[in-house]
């Protein structure tokens, strides 16, 4: 049997919802000797009738019946397909994928891909979740179409950045740490007598580098969530981003440590977050639509002092 064209099946659904030829050929906006043409072609192929038609009224057949539903799947599938076409032929991506930095705002992040799936309902969606060179690296491979990066201060000069949001950051550690019991701001110099809990770069992006290092004396870990356990446990003090924190801090797992160099009105120098993408590749249109959506609510970005760590 010779495939069944779409134009057959709407005429063939089009007849058993509104039970007669001319109905039928109304809603279509076809003449009723078109649509009975296309029906009787339709039956022609499949070897038996989908109606039995009287003068006064077209009723399905057992097998029309059995075949009504797989008609409109056929039907419904085509429109869903009709319209993705259209919805590319815009420009728009099939896919976007992106890396992000960990220290951005999970809450925020989430709430903007809730948005994103309303807005792009057609756009499959795909996200990397990493820390310095971790973030780069698949942008630079061309994994993703743009990263949102912070941790990794020295960027690839392949690489055009914009500004999108800062992340207040502070120094805690654990109420059980030497550095929570002092009763006056600590100066800097004598952070190097205690162990520092740092995030190591899984890549080589940033090797001979440091960023936010204080101490000679580190403990280093992969991910932030393992940094935040290590200082909750008491092994060392540590930069966190605020936001991650800040449950801790008022349960008491976590004290926060006044410096004597602190001079933000945010507390310790923000780390400020930059989108990334290649020169050659700028983002698309649901590409840009996220990256402003990321960065609504984040102020005013218009400070040069920030903190690399």
């Amino acid at each position: 049997m010779k495939s069944i064209s779409l134009d057959k099946l709407k005429v063939f659904v089009a007849v058993a919802e509104h039970g007669t030829l001319s109905a039928a050929g109304r809603s279509l906006g076809r003449p009723q000797s078109a649509v009975s043409e296309l029906l009787s072609s339709m039956e022609g192929q499949l070897g038996f009738r989908l109606f039995d038609r009287t003068q006064k009224k077209t009723e399905l057949t057992f097998q029309g019946v059995s075949l009504l539903n797989e008609a409109r799947l056929v039907l419904s599938a085509s429109d869903v397909f009709d319209a993705k076409a259209a919805h590319f032929r815009t420009g728009v991506e099939a896919q976007l994928s992106f890396a992000i930095d960990v220290m951005f705002p999970t809450l925020t992040l989430l709430s903007a891909v809730n948005d994103f799936r309303s807005e792009y309902p057609e756009t499959g969606l795909s996200m990397v979740k990493d820390v310095l060179g971790g973030v780069v690296q698949p942008l630079l491979s061309g994994q993703c179409s743009f990263a949102i990066i912070g941790s990794l201060p020295h960027v690839p000069t392949e690489l055009v950045t914009e500004r999108i949001r800062i992340v207040p950051m502070c120094p805690v550690a654990a109420p059980s740490h030497p550095l929570a019991a002092a009763a006056t701001p600590i100066p800097l110099a004598s952070m190097d007598d205690h162990r520092q809990i740092v995030v190591t770069d899984k890549t080589a992006l940033s090797d001979g580098k440091s960023f936010g290092v204080m101490s000679s004396n580190t403990w280093s870990v992969a991910d932030l969530i393992s940094k935040l356990e290590f200082l909750r446990a008491g092994f060392g003090w540590g930069f966190m981003p605020q936001h991650m924190v800040r449950d801790d801090l008022e349960a008491g797992r976590l004290v926060e440590l006044a410096t004597a160099e602190q001079n933000h009105p945010d507390g310790w120098l923000p780390v400020v977050l930059f989108v990334a993408y290649k020169r050659n590749r700028p983002p698309g249109p649901a590409a840009r639509w996220l990256v402003n959506r990321l960065r609504e609510g984040a102020g005013d970005l218009s400070d040069e002092v920030f903190f690399r760590g």
